[in-house]
């Protein structure tokens, strides 16, 4: 077997798919894979920002399941307005719609998203964290994909997980981020550019396929559908610079996160697929 090797996990970006990438993670953690260098867009660079930054893989399965109402129940305001989230990424989504919708009667309330990211991980810096990390943007200003390698790492997360519709764009140093995943869901390039030798790529696209006129219906579908075709563009090309791919089924839409769990287990059961021919790839002892 070859010697070990640096070796770098891409988390893609796809909103609820996202969150195979935690049953991933849990399958590495317990095999006792660690990347030297974690990657990724949108909810790909939030569970991989996390991961990187300590939060265990087993931490990040309890946040799949549920939250107590002493850890987020209490929060906010209203609540009989919105439904009760199930989880804690329904949570982000709900805070936030609470967040627009008092902001239009003069109780805007700041970034309730930035805020909550940054009870994730603290003030850590992106620099500084145990394992090395990198997420993208988009700037609307100037067109160009910009890659976060430094400072605050809750203030990355938020731009690159920033929906169109769904999020409000970051403003930042002049410029206007939204959601990595536009330009770039699969930062192979990144991963390259920080000094891995190993390009490891969990692959949680779903293939593009034709969609009746009639199901695109409101600005939102209009907003996903735009995304999914761009994205769908330059994945192929990204997707083949990658060294090693753990391909994860997982046929949802961006914005379907009632079934957390279960989209966790497909990345377990691909991750655990993949296993013996991924220690090989990055090198890794049986």
């Amino acid at each position: 077997m070859d010697a070990a090797k640096r070796w770098a996990l891409i988390l893609m970006g796809g909103g609820a798919r996202g969150l195979a990438h935690v049953g991933v993670l849990r399958v590495l953690e317990k095999n006792g894979l660690t990347p030297a260098i974690v990657t990724g867009t949108s909810m790909g660079a939030i569970v991989g920002g996390c991961y990187a930054a300590g939060v265990t893989a087993e931490t990040l399965t309890g946040w799949l399941g549920g939250l107590s109402a002493d850890d987020f129940g209490r929060k906010g305001g209203a609540a009989g307005l919105f439904k009760r989230p199930k989880n804690l990424f329904e949570y982000v989504l709900v805070t936030n719609y609470k967040n627009r919708f008092f902001g239009k009667f003069g109780r805007d309330k700041g970034d309730a998203i930035e805020a909550t990211l940054k009870s994730f991980v603290g003030e850590a810096r992106i620099e500084d964290l145990p394992v090395r990390f990198a997420c993208n943007a988009v700037d609307l200003v100037s067109g160009r994909e910009v890659l976060f390698t430094a400072g605050p790492l809750y203030k990355a997360l938020r731009a690159t997980m920033s929906l169109p519709l769904v999020f409000a764009p970051v403003r930042m140093g002049g410029m206007l981020l939204l959601d990595g995943g536009i330009v770039n869901s699969a930062p192979v390039e990144a991963a390259r550019a920080m000094g891995a030798e190993v390009a490891v790529l969990v692959d949680i696209h779903r293939p593009l396929k034709r969609l009746p006129a009639a199901r695109i219906k409101g600005p939102l579908q209009v907003v996903q559908r735009t995304i999914e075709v761009a994205s769908a563009a330059s994945f192929e090309e990204r997707a083949r610079a990658a060294d090693f791919v753990i391909r994860v089924p997982v046929d949802l839409g961006i914005l379907e996160f009632s079934e957390t769990r279960r989209i966790a287990r497909k990345g377990e059961r691909a991750a655990a697929a993949a296993l013996p021919a991924l220690r090989e790839a990055v090198g890794a002892e049986p």
